[in-house]
């Protein structure tokens, strides 16, 4: 919200000299700040906003009667032309008196709740007039309501004057418009930026960072905002120099017009690399709803630096049927993080498999939904003992790691092993495995849905895979960008079928890692 007093234009001296004549008694010498001067200015108000209106108290104690009127029209004419206030609108007496045969004339005391009126959600861009007149103790009351009623026929002084009260619409509000010149910040270096600011109102423009939604990132350590320039016009202030604090970064107060503002941006040397996005907000309301100011959010720019590489975790289900997320912490020494348990029930399912390896970074910004943005983080597949396979979209938030499951379909108990295969075929897409029980494999590919099914027509691999007792998919193991297979066979002899990128041929001949495998119960 702005602030009123950034509006408020300074009393002339002859209405100061105006009070002191009229108020003060014969031979008496008042101090200057016990001269009663108040002032009304303009202001602004959003659809559905309640302003409530008083002259501004610039010195002196008021302790007589103030009159105050609202009004359609400007207070110039004869009194009551116009009287009230627009249709749709509701006026509220508050603390003060309607005064009975006058239409919203109000008679306040020294305190209490000042008159006000309230602003229907769907009001057009209007305005509301209102007028007022100071009447000290033992004053003629009914001439301070003449005046407060023509206020706007003299000049204003120390004890009488008008103002409006216009309203804005959000379309209005949203002709004040913010575009961005972000280049990207070089590593340990600096980039100046600027922001081009058409303000068709006088308004209050702040700048804050974010990092961007849907970006790895670690703290990148401090970048810094400085260089700041302006042109005529614009008032504007640094309450922090350092990006992704609380805090806002630039803060400036422009007049009607075209502006131009400058500042350079700094990354320390050594630091992470982060992709952000400049948020701004254009406030043109005194009197405004929570979210009633124009806010504009840039595209993603980047502060290069080191890069920031996903952690790889784990996922594992305890004998009671709780399933847990073993975060990866990038430590060697160290790998996994204490657990965090997702939930109860899972022990309903004879097999789950990821269908990628489950990964994540130190932490997204925003907690992101099912997207393809998560896709390849390790969505998980759980069959029961129906044979009802069911999927569970990866998703990023504190609650939980997945959405609510969707249902793929029934049938899957033709299979005995079913395992997440990566993206076999690089469409982007995370595909599955599965062996039926005369040891032919087949490929589900994935169809990136959100909404319908999540696999495609299942295609053959091949035969004779009833050899293998394990199966262990998903993951680039060569280095090759292409996801691969490990299978181990019944005799302990563990294989690596590299991945062609393929859906027609997926996997290469197979090679052999070595034997003594058999010693384990599980691969992943």
């Amino acid at each position: 919200m702005n602030q009123a007093a950034r509006r408020i234009a300074a009393l002339s001296a002859a209405a100061g000299l105006l009070t002191l004549a009229t108020l003060a008694s014969p031979g008496t010498a008042m101090a200057e700040d016990d001269v009663l001067r108040l002032s009304v200015h303009d202001q602004v108000a959003a659809p559905g906003t309640a302003p409530r209106l008083s002259p501004r108290v610039e010195s002196g104690t008021p302790d007589g009667k103030t009159v105050i009127a609202f009004s359609t029209k400007p207070l110039t004419g004869p009194a009551g032309d116009g009287a009230g206030v627009p249709t749709g609108f509701t006026t509220q007496a508050n603390d003060c008196t309607e005064l009975a045969g006058l239409v919203a004339v109000y008679v306040c005391g020294p305190s209490g709740l000042r008159p006000g009126f309230t602003v229907p959600t769907d009001a057009p861009d209007t305005a509301v007039h209102w007028g007022f007149a100071y009447v000290p103790k033992g004053g003629d009351l009914t001439a301070g309501i003449e005046t407060a009623r023509t206020a706007g026929a003299t000049p204003a002084d120390a004890t009488h004057g008008s103002a409006k009260v216009v309203i804005k619409t959000a379309a209005s509000a949203a002709l004040n418009t913010v575009t961005f010149d972000l280049p990207d910040i070089p590593a340990g270096g600096t980039a100046r930026q600027q922001l081009r600011v058409h303000a068709n109102d006088a308004g209050n423009l702040t700048l804050r960072f974010r990092p961007a939604d849907g970006y790895l990132w670690r703290n990148p350590g401090d970048i810094r905002i400085g260089g700041l320039t302006t042109e005529a016009g614009a008032t504007c202030t640094q309450p922090s120099t350092t990006l992704l604090s609380s805090s806002v970064n630039l803060d400036c107060r422009l007049e009607p017009g075209d502006h131009t503002i400058g500042y350079e941006l700094t990354t320390p040397s050594g630091a992470y690399m982060v992709k952000l996005v400049a948020l701004t907000r254009y406030d043109i309301y005194d009197f405004s709803t929570q979210y009633s100011d124009v806010r504009q959010t840039s595209a993603p720019f980047t502060a290069l630096g080191k890069p920031v590489l996903p952690r790889h975790g784990l996922l594992a289900r305890d004998t009671t049927g709780t399933l847990f997320d073993y975060s990866g912490t990038g430590a060697a020494g160290a790998p996994l993080a204490n657990p965090y348990r997702i939930g109860t029930g899972w022990q309903t399912y004879n097999t789950l498999t990821a269908l990628s390896p489950h990964k994540q970074g130190p932490y997204y910004w925003a907690g992101m939904k099912p997207s393809a943005v998560t896709r390849g983080l390790g969505d998980l597949v759980a069959r029961d003992a129906s044979g009802t396979l069911w999927y569970y979209d990866r998703r990023l938030g504190s609650e939980s790691p997945f959405a609510p499951r969707v249902k793929v379909g029934a049938g899957w108990n033709v299979y005995d092993r079913i395992d997440g295969a990566g993206d076999l075929d690089r469409d982007g897409y995370v595909d599955l495995l599965a062996r039926d029980k005369a040891g032919v494999l087949w490929l589900y590919k994935g169809t990136g849905s959100f909404t319908s099914a999540r696999f495609k027509t299942r295609v053959k691999v091949g035969g004779g895979w009833g050899v293998y007792d394990r199966l262990a998919g998903g993951a680039d193991v060569t280095g090759d960008g292409r996801a691969d297979l490990l299978a181990r066979d019944r005799a302990g002899v563990l294989w690596l079928y590299r991945g062609t990128g393929s859906a027609a041929a997926s996997f290469a001949t197979r090679t052999k890692v070595g034997g003594g495998w058999n010693t384990y119960n599980r691969l992943f």
